[in-house]
């Protein structure tokens, strides 16, 4: 059995680069374990199972690994269909109201690079609104069944809802309306530029709905970089989202990608994604994308969030980008955001309340930010 396999990691490893390896006759104690407890917390149960199913190989595994594989396959698909269902009829009721979400991370990348049905996993289902349409999507969604639960962090404005309907399967959504919750990268994909070249997903909207494979490898390296500031640990499902994006562009949409790179200044949060995952994914457009990545020669910013544990926000974020647009549209972020966000937030229901809610927001977020340990 080669090296990388000894591992329950280095087991995946090898079938998500396209080898399905033979059961070891003497694995190491606990491998079997290990592998089965990797494979549930990284939701991979039903991608192994339809990368390996139809090959020799598979027939050497253990037989309740494999009669797991396939329950969490067809457990999921099915779950997905009642999910689909739902969630085209969400997305028709706001496009026909003028409002055109995009379908964010895995839930697109789920039908534009998985070719399996039901092979991707995900939590939920995140969804970039404009921000001018924020209340109206907000009614929309309450009228569909959907109930405000919580938000993400002082500076995340994010929103989170969860179906009500009686009998109904789905996922909770996550509304935001900046493509990043850190303000160093909330907007480097804005969602004008993100709708201008938006790509169609036939089973969740009859309208463009998704980001470009240009655009969505860009906010992959961004999702990227914020997990990492975070201190989080980085999924084996992301990894793989980043190698399918990256694997799949054509030459011309290499080039557009290195150059919106160096245009919005994330180079180095760009290669450095690239660098961590070619590392278990080996790919020729890794190679030529980090080649040319790591020539470029400028200040960048946001490459701060490459530090594991880098604070969500600094007063230097939002003077170090040099760009008056930027710089005005952080500085709404932090002291006015959408008056529906702040509503649904602090459940209120009239706009009258708004100049105190901002007055209370601003007071406890200057608190907090003086609290703040350095790191954090």
């Amino acid at each position: 059995m080669p090296q990388r396999q000894q591992s329950a990691d280095g087991f995946i490893y090898s079938i998500l680069n396209g080898e399905v390896p033979l059961w070891p006759d003497a694995p190491i104690p606990a491998f079997a374990d290990n592998l089965q407890q990797e494979l549930h917390l990284q939701g991979l149960y039903p991608l192994i199972y339809h990368l390996c199913k139809n090959v020799p190989a598979w027939k050497t595994w253990p037989a309740d690994i494999r009669g797991r594989a396939r329950k969490a396959a067809f457990h999921h698909a099915a779950h997905d269909l009642a999910v689909e269902a739902k969630i085209h009829r969400l997305l028709t009721r706001l496009q026909e109201s003028g409002i055109r979400p995009i379908v964010l991370k895995g839930s697109a990348i789920a039908y534009t690079h998985y070719r399996q049905y039901g092979a991707r996993t995900r939590g939920d289902i995140d969804l970039l609104f404009p921000r001018s349409k924020l209340a109206a999507a907000f009614r929309i969604l309450e009228a569909e069944g959907y109930e405000y639960i919580y938000r993400q962090g002082y500076l995340g404005q994010e929103l989170g809802f969860r179906d009500t309907s009686p009998g109904q399967k789905n996922l909770p959504l996550d509304i935001h309306w900046r493509s990043s919750s850190y303000v160093l990268l909330a907007h480097l994909l804005d969602y004008d530029e993100i709708i201008a070249s938006a790509v169609s997903i036939p089973e969740l909207a009859d309208m463009p709905c998704a980001m470009s494979p240009v655009h969505a490898l860009l906010h992959a390296c961004i999702h990227w970089a914020k997990h990492t500031a975070s201190g989080d640990s980085i999924r084996i499902l992301w990894m793989y989202d980043v190698y399918l994006l990256a694997r799949e562009l054509d030459d011309g949409e290499m080039q557009h990608f290195i150059q919106s790179a160096a245009r919005k200044k994330v180079c180095r949060i760009c290669a450095a994604t690239i660098a961590s995952v070619k590392q278990a994914f080996p790919c020729k457009n890794f190679d030529i994308l980090h080649g040319n990545l790591s020539k470029t020669q400028q200040q960048e910013p946001g490459a701060r969030m490459l530090e594991r544990h880098a604070a969500s926000f600094a007063v230097s974020d939002i003077l170090s980008s040099g760009n008056g647009a930027v710089l005005r549209k952080s500085l709404q972020d932090i002291l006015l955001p959408p008056g529906a966000y702040m509503l649904r937030f602090y459940g209120k229901k009239s706009p009258l309340w708004l100049p105190w809610l901002y007055m209370h927001r601003l007071s406890d977020g200057l608190i907090e930010y003086a609290r703040r340990k350095p790191g954090k």
